[in-house]
C-alpha cells in the first residue's frame, strides 16, 4: 500500500470509488485532475507555470488528505487529516515525493481489487467446503 510520511508519523493512502467521486467535487473531473495535481496549465500542458502555485497546493493538500483519511479509516485509526495539517507537514522539497505517492494509490486502486476481510479466530473449514459447494450449484 502506498504511503506518505507526515511529520514523521505514516499515513497509508487508500484510493476507492468513494475516494474518486471526493476527488472529482473537491479537486476537479478527472479529465482535469493530473493537469491540477502535477501544476500543468490544462490548456497548456507543457505550462509547469501553476506549480506551486495556490491552486496546485490546495489541490495536493486535499489529494492527501482524502487517500490519507480513507487509508487510516481502514487501518482502523481516526481518520484526522486536514488541509492545515498536510501543508504544514510538508516541506517545498517534499511535494514531488508526496504526489508520487498519492498517484501511486491512485494506481493501485484502479489496478486491484479490495481484498475481502479474512474473519479472524477459528475457521469452520467443513461449513468453508459446504458453503463453496452451494455457490457452484447456483
Amino acid at each position: 500500500m502506498a504511503k506518505v510520511i507526515l511529520k514523521g508519523r505514516e499515513i497509508p493512502l487508500l484510493y476507492t470509488v468513494y475516494e474518486m467521486k471526493q476527488v472529482q467535487e473537491e479537486i476537479a473531473p478527472l479529465s482535469q485532475f493530473q493537469y491540477i495535481i502535477f501544476g500543468r496549465n490544462p490548456d497548456d500542458p507543457d505550462d509547469t507555470s501553476r506549480y506551486a502555485g495556490a491552486e496546485h497546493l490546495g489541490a495536493v493538500a486535499k489529494l492527501i488528505r482524502i487517500l490519507g483519511n480513507a487509508g487510516l479509516e481502514e487501518a482502523g485509526e481516526a481518520p484526522d487529516l486536514t488541509d492545515k495539517k498536510v501543508l504544514r507537514s510538508l516541506r517545498p522539497v517534499d511535494l514531488v515525493e508526496a504526489v508520487n505517492a498519492c498517484m501511486a494509490a491512485m494506481n493501485e486502486g484502479m489496478a486491484s481489487e479490495i481484498p475481502e476481510k479474512k474473519p479472524e479466530g477459528p475457521v469452520d473449514v467443513t461449513l468453508e467446503e459446504m458453503n463453496k459447494k452451494k455457490e457452484k450449484e447456483a
